[in-house]
């Protein structure tokens, strides 16, 4: 558990975490960026995987304000609601670009979908479980959040780099770090409300790992 005045703290907590994320997802980083290069060459499959990705960050931009509706939101949160709607726009925009036609979150239109929606849902249940004593939706938000962000600046790391070896012309830049502003912005508030606690934050990033793998496996068989 970290104080509030403690900022240096959860900066080098979150630097650690992260070196820790990436040493844990070794091989998957290996696997994800095997299938996005193959992903890549091919436009039809790259499409539904940019409109995959186009839906998981409407999916996050609805849980947000499914969870903090109250008539409490704060300026922060209402950022993160609009960027995070943003990128699901950004990818949207993208996929019909790479398919030339409209898109829409159907299964023709998607990359795993049923995957796809488990990985959030499971997810969000394991936070609101684990948190369940004593912590309310506040608390569950900061957490899943913070989760969601660790895999999601991981992975378009990723996907940036094979894209421009790929010579394709989509950057990610602005994408990646509003993400990383969002990892770090949950981190401080989840430290300055006292609940950053390292422990808690390892059960719930070795259950999302868990999580991924099912859904990197079922990447890999809708594209075999």
């Amino acid at each position: 558990m970290f104080t509030a005045d403690d900022k240096s703290l959860r900066q080098s907590w979150l630097d650690a975490a992260l070196s820790r994320f990436a040493a844990d997802n070794e091989a998957s980083m290996r696997e994800t960026r095997t299938l996005l290069e193959s992903i890549v060459q091919d436009r039809a499959l790259h499409a539904r995987l940019i409109n995959t990705m186009s839906m998981l960050e409407h999916m996050g931009s609805h849980k947000v304000m499914a969870t903090c509706h109250s008539a409490t939101i704060d300026q922060a949160t209402l950022q993160h609601v609009a960027e995070e709607a943003h990128h699901a726009f950004f990818m949207k925009r993208q996929a019909e670009k790479c398919a030339g036609r409209e898109m829409t979150y159907v299964a023709q239109d998607l990359l795993a979908p049923a995957s796809a929606r488990m990985y959030f849902q499971r997810l969000e249940a394991l936070v609101v479980r684990l948190l369940a004593k004593g912590r309310g939706s506040r608390a569950a938000y900061l957490y899943m959040s913070m989760i969601v962000e660790f895999r999601a600046l991981w992975f378009y790391g990723l996907y940036e780099q094979c894209l421009k070896r790929a010579g394709y012309a989509m950057s990610l830049k602005r994408l990646i770090g509003e993400e990383r502003h969002h990892l770090n912005d949950m981190a401080q508030r989840l430290e300055l409300a006292g609940d950053l606690d390292d422990a808690r934050a390892r059960r719930l990033l070795d259950a999302e790992r868990r999580l991924y793998r099912r859904f990197l496996g079922a990447l890999k068989r809708a594209t075999a």
